[in-house]
C-alpha cells in the first residue's frame, strides 16, 4: 500500500458506507415478498421457479426446469443460473424455500457492483468525492433500486460486468496480466449471465489498442482475453442449445435481433417505449445530467467514458430496441451514474461547490422519483396470491394442471407443473379446444384452470362451455374455476 493510498481521506468511505447501509436497510423492508410483483413477474417467477426445481428435482446446474410446458424434464436454453442455483443451496440447508433467499443473493450480487462502480470512479476521475458521487447516483436509480432484489440475474451481471470494467482499469493503468485474466473471467460470466453484456468488449478492444497501439495484434493478453471472455460463453450457450428441452429462445438473434437491428430504434413502437421507460426507469435529472456529462467528457476526452458510451449506444439501439424489455436497460445504470459523476466534477472545476451541489439535486431529485414511481411497483399483485391458494388447496403437490392464460406466472405461484391451455403457440399441441383437452388428458393433466372464469384467447368462450358442459367443477369463485379432468359429467 502506497503512503499516497494510506492518506486517502476516510469521509467519501464512510459516506458510501452510509450509503450502503442505507439501499441495504430500504431492501430489507421487502426482501421476502412473493415474486409474482408489479414488474417482470413472469421473469422473476420463473427464476424461482428454477431454483425450487434445481432443490426438488435435479441439483445440475447446467439443467434449469421451468414448470411449463409439461410436467416432464424441461430443460431450458437460458444463461447461466448462477443466482438460482446459490438459492438451491441455501433452500436445501435451510430446509425450506424462503423468497428471501434469492433476493438477498442479488441484492449482494448488487451491492457488489457499487463498489465496483465506486472502484471504476475512482480510476476514471482520481478523486474519492467524484467516486462516490457516481455510486451514489447508481444506488438511487429507479431501476437499480428495483432489479437488486429482483428474482432475476440482473444484479449477477451487473456485478460481473462492472467487475469487468473495473480490473480492466486496473490493467490499463497498472499493467499487471492478473487484472486483465480477472477482466476476462468476469468479462466471460457477464456475458453467460445476460448476453448483451457483450457489447463492453468494444470498450476493451478500444482502450487495449490505445494502450499498446498496433503492438496489440502481438500482445498475448490481446488473443488470450478474447479467448477467455468470448469462448467460454460460446461453449456454455452451444451446451445449452444442444441440451435444452424448451427451445424457446432458439435462433432469437437470426428471427428477431438481426432483422431488425438498427432500424427497430427508429419505429413507433421503440420511441413509445423509450418514452415511457427511460424517464420511469432513470428519471429526467440523471437523463439530462447523463447528456451533459457525455458533453464534459467530449470536451475532456475522457475516452474510456466516450467508448462506454458507443458501446451502450449498439446495444440499444440493436437489442433493447428489437425486445423492448426494461431490465435490457440494466447496463445503462452504471454508465449513467458515472457520467453525472463527470459532469458533476466538470462543474466543481468551475466553481468548487457546484460540484457536491449539483450531486445534492441529482441525488435527491433521483430519490424522489424512485420513491414516488418505482418502489410502488415493488408490491405483490394480490390476485395472484389469492388464485394460486386455491390451486394448492384443490389440487394436489403431484398433479399436472392447464391453466387458461398466457403468462406463466400462476403455474409458478401455485407450485404445479403443467401446461398453458389455448396458448396456440407450440406446432405439436393441437389447437381446437377439443383436441387440446384430449391432448391434456393424455399427457397426464388432471384440473384445469380458469382465472377469474374466463378462457382468454381465440375461441375462448367456446373452450369454456366444452369444459362446463364436459367436467366437474371443482371450485367456482372471483379468483378461478377449477374443473376435473376426470370427472366427466
Amino acid at each position: 500500500m502506497t503512503k499516497a493510498t494510506k492518506a486517502r481521506p476516510k469521509g467519501p468511505i464512510l459516506l458510501l458506507c452510509a450509503l450502503l447501509a442505507a439501499f441495504f436497510l430500504l431492501q430489507l423492508t421487502r426482501i421476502d415478498q412473493a415474486p409474482w410483483e408489479n414488474y417482470d413477474s413472469w421473469r422473476q417467477t420463473d427464476t424461482y421457479t428454477i431454483a425450487q426445481n434445481y432443490d426438488d428435482l435435479n441439483m445440475n446446474p447446467l439443467r434449469p426446469q421451468f414448470n411449463y410446458d409439461g410436467p416432464g424434464e424441461n430443460y431450458v436454453q437460458l444463461e447461466l443460473q448462477i443466482m438460482p442455483y446459490l438459492s438451491a443451496l441455501a433452500f436445501r440447508l435451510l430446509g425450506s424455500q424462503p423468497y428471501w433467499v434469492p433476493r438477498l443473493i442479488s441484492l449482494l450480487f448488487f451491492m457488489g457492483s457499487a463498489l465496483f462502480v465506486f472502484g471504476i470512479g475512482r480510476r476514471l476521475f482520481r478523486g474519492d468525492m467524484p467516486a462516490l458521487w457516481a455510486a451514489g447516483i447508481y444506488l438511487a436509480l429507479p431501476i437499480s433500486v428495483l432489479y437488486a432484489r429482483a428474482i432475476m440475474p440482473e444484479a449477477a451481471a451487473l456485478f460481473f460486468y462492472t467487475g469487468a470494467v473495473y480490473f480492466f482499469l486496473r490493467w490499463y493503468q497498472q499493467d499487471a496480466l492478473s487484472d486483465l485474466l480477472l477482466s476476462a473471467l468476469m468479462t466471460a460470466l457477464a456475458i453467460v449471465e445476460k448476453t448483451p453484456a457483450i457489447f463492453v468488449g468494444i470498450v476493451f478492444v478500444a482502450l487495449f489498442f490505445q494502450k499498446e497501439k498496433l503492438r496489440a495484434f502481438r500482445h498475448p493478453g490481446f488473443y488470450g482475453f478474447g479467448a477467455i471472455s468470448l469462448g467460454l460463453p460460446l461453449a456454455y450457450y452451444l451446451y445449452a442449445s444442444a441440451v435444452a428441452t424448451f427451445t424457446f429462445v432458439d435462433n432469437i438473434a437470426e428471427k428477431h435481433i438481426f432483422t431488425q437491428m438498427f432500424t427497430a430504434v427508429f419505429t413507433p413502437a421503440a420511441r413509445q417505449f423509450f418514452r415511457q421507460q427511460v424517464p420511469l426507469f432513470f428519471g429526467w435529472a440523471v437523463v439530462a445530467a447523463s447528456i451533459l456529462g457525455l458533453v464534459a467528457c467530449l470536451v475532456q476526452r475522457r475516452s474510456t467514458l466516450l467508448w462506454w458510451s458507443l458501446a451502450m449506444a449498439l446495444e440499444t439501439a440493436t437489442i433493447v430496441a428489437v425486445i423492448r424489455f426494461g431490465y435490457y436497460m440494466v447496463f445503462l445504470a452504471p454508465l449513467c451514474a458515472l457520467l453525472c459523476a463527470a459532469f458533476c466534477q466538470w462543474l466543481g472545476q468551475k466553481a468548487r461547490l457546484l460540484g457536491p451541489l449539483c450531486f445534492g439535486l441529482l441525488f435527491l431529485c433521483t430519490g424522489a422519483h424512485t420513491a414516488w414511481q418505482a418502489w410502488p411497483m415493488a408490491t405483490v399483485q394480490p390476485d395472484v396470491t389469492a388464485q394460486a391458494q386455491v390451486i394448492r388447496q384443490y389440487t394436489g403437490p403431484q398433479d399436472v394442471i392447464a391453466v387458461a392464460a398466457q403468462d406463466p406466472v400462476l403455474l409458478g405461484a401455485c407450485g404445479r407443473r403443467g401446461y398453458r391451455a389455448n396458448l396456440r403457440y407450440y406446432d405439436h399441441i393441437p389447437t381446437e379446444p377439443a383436441e387440446e383437452l384430449a391432448y391434456f388428458i393424455q399427457h397426464g393433466v388432471r384440473y384445469f384452470v380458469a382465472p377469474y372464469g374466463q378462457v382468454p384467447g381465440e375461441q375462448g368462450e367456446e373452450y369454456l362451455a366444452l369444459l362446463q358442459e364436459g367436467y366437474e367443477t371443482v371450485y367456482q369463485g372471483p379468483e378461478c374455476l377449477i374443473f376435473d379432468l376426470e370427472a366427466n359429467r
